[in-house]
């Protein structure tokens, strides 16, 4: 599975409020990192390398940034205040366990 399988797959993307192929293209390539080899995502030899957890959290800060822009409907059988509070606390949950990186000398 590819990385932006996965992280369809984290993010329940296609789950109401929605993410777009192309923002979680963004996020994804925001979480760039340095491959097993030392190349930077900019190098030509880069092995596409993904900090997969920090691009779920930005994903579902999008998700909550578009649960707290919708109004609550009183007959639409869904709070939105309570979707806002989960898409908050999946991005808490995977920005607990970001990759950290640690340059030793």
């Amino acid at each position: 599975m590819d990385a932006i399988d996965q992280l369809k797959l984290m993010t329940a993307w296609d789950t109401e409020p929605a993410l777009t192929l192309g923002e979680l293209e963004n996020v994804l390539s925001a979480a760039s990192l340095d491959d097993s080899g030392g190349h930077a995502p900019a190098d030509d030899d880069w092995e596409p390398t993904y900090d997969l957890d920090a691009a779920a959290a930005a994903a579902w800060l999008i998700k909550a940034a578009r649960a707290a822009a919708t109004v609550d409907e009183p007959t639409a059988g869904v709070v939105t205040s309570k979707i806002f509070d989960n898409c908050r606390k999946m991005a808490a949950s995977y920005s607990n366990r970001r990759n950290t990186t640690v340059l030793v000398r």
